[in-house]
């Protein structure tokens, strides 16, 4: 019982105020759960565009060995965008589009249960932190070698795509994730958890088009909003792995969604009009 009167008291205090972040933990005698949420009233937005030739350059007498190098990172509230690129001397073309949108619209919600005819507990959250993420690069390289790397992630879904040893390599990508909102309960009495869900509304879209000459390695998973105390992990609900050697032109198009209601629902107005892939 001592365990879960400190819980409360921790919960109270976190959601009298609105908060760049909330984390709450639910532990008995055999099994713990736990979360921890962050987000901003933020919005990002970048193009870029690179066209020529990785060429050695001559400075003091000296050559330099010609490289490419490109990095980005964009992560908000369990929505993530990450992305690699390395080449060596060649032609390289690339045009890239990022726009991130957050925001902090509600306080938490959160509820704690005990009829007294019962010894369950029941923690329930409610989270309104909308956020948006839209990506789009298309790339042209042919040379001595590239490698490019790119990864989506939104909450505990994902898709990647790893395309290695490439001397001649094309992509066409775009991506959109929204994170519209999110509901969690657990039920749990003083020696067990009988139940967690994590219950996030949210969208992943993914279209590729791609021509590769080396390894490529595809993947994607999808995962349960049921918790499993046991294994203390979200067991993964549907996942694939592909592998490439050669010279291909993949396409892929993947789309991953979940949609949990709420009560006094409302329209998330930050979000509306990212159709899926308006252009096809």
């Amino acid at each position: 019982m001592r365990i879960i009167i400190v819980l409360v008291v921790m919960l109270v205090s976190i959601s009298c105020s609105i908060a760049d972040y909330w984390s709450s933990a639910v532990e008995t005698n055999t099994s713990t759960w736990s979360i921890y949420r962050q987000n901003s009233n933020v919005s990002f937005n970048l193009t870029s565009s690179v066209e020529g030739n990785i060429a050695p350059i001559t400075v003091r007498e000296r050559v330099l060995k010609p490289y490419h190098s490109y990095y980005a990172e964009v992560k908000e509230n369990d929505v993530r965008l990450s992305q690699r690129t390395s080449a060596l001397e060649g032609y390289y073309k690339s045009d890239e589009l990022i726009s991130l949108r957050s925001r902090n619209m509600e306080d938490i919600e959160i509820s704690i249960e005990k009829p007294n005819e019962t010894n369950i507990y029941t923690f329930s959250f409610k989270e309104l932190w909308p956020v948006s993420i839209i990506t789009r690069r298309t790339l042209d390289y042919s040379g001595r070698l590239i490698n490019n790397k790119d990864l989506e992630v939104i909450d505990r879904d994902q898709v990647g795509a790893n395309l290695l040893y490439n001397r001649n390599l094309s992509i066409d990508r775009k991506a959109i994730m929204r994170l519209n909102r999110l509901n969690a309960t657990v039920l749990a009495t003083d020696d067990a958890i009988l139940l967690a869900e994590v219950q996030p509304t949210k969208y992943l879209g993914y279209l590729a088009n791609m021509h590769t000459s080396g390894m490529a390695d595809l993947t994607y998973t999808q995962t349960e909003s049921r918790y499993d105390p046991k294994r203390r992990m979200y067991p993964v609900l549907i996942d694939g792995d592909e592998r490439y050697f050669g010279t291909y032109d993949l396409v892929r198009r993947i789309e991953m969604s979940s949609n949990f209601s709420r009560s006094n629902d409302t329209d998330d107005e930050e979000l509306s009009g990212y159709d899926w892939l308006p252009c096809c």
